[in-house]
């Protein structure tokens, strides 16, 4: 039976985890308190959370949250950045971080969580190269919009070139264009 404390980060992270987006566990053994104060500020401004907690309470804060089981990646210290809006948040600003901060000791990406199952450290590094909600959406607008116009310039080409036809005919035999 888990002490009143340890049951309190327990509920606390099963609301975490019910509330989140997707996750990203990570290795900070090592980094100084203004790396990680850095890595937290960066992540906050994203709407990121970061929390060091115990293998064991995350494990079993994840059985109650209703998550795939994820205990192969729970080796050695975890950190774990909690995105509450956006899928891709966390990834994308810890690879912005481990791309242009340097470290005594590099962060390790040991992997992460998306829609309640764990992914791979690799698929982590995949998300994070996925362009922002913005541009994707209208990068679909783009898709659609343009073989819409083609099509109604299609469609439209027959009667533009009917009137044009007949405004040089009224123009050829000596009146006015309509």
């Amino acid at each position: 039976m888990p002490t009143p404390a340890k049951a309190q980060v327990i509920d606390e992270m099963t609301e975490k985890l019910k509330q989140a987006r997707s996750a990203v566990l990570l290795q900070t053994q090592g980094l100084t308190v203004a790396e990680i104060t850095e890595l937290r500020r960066r992540l906050t401004a994203a709407g990121v959370e970061l929390h060091v907690v115990k293998n064991t309470l995350l494990r079993i804060a994840s059985e109650k949250a209703e998550y795939q089981d994820f205990s192969s990646i729970l080796q050695g210290q975890t950190t774990i950045a909690l995105s509450m809006e956006d899928e891709i948040a966390a990834a994308k600003v810890i690879s912005d971080y481990m791309r242009t901060v340097r470290t005594g000791k590099p962060i390790v990406v040991k992997g992460g969580i998306l829609e309640h199952a764990p992914i791979p450290a690799s698929e982590v590094e995949a998300l994070s190269k996925v362009p922002p909600r913005d541009q994707l959406r209208a990068e679909v607008v783009g898709a659609i919009q343009g073989p819409m116009q083609q099509t109604y310039g299609v469609i439209s080409a027959p009667l533009r070139d009917l009137i044009n036809v007949l405004e040089a005919r009224i123009r050829q035999l000596g009146g006015e264009a309509a």
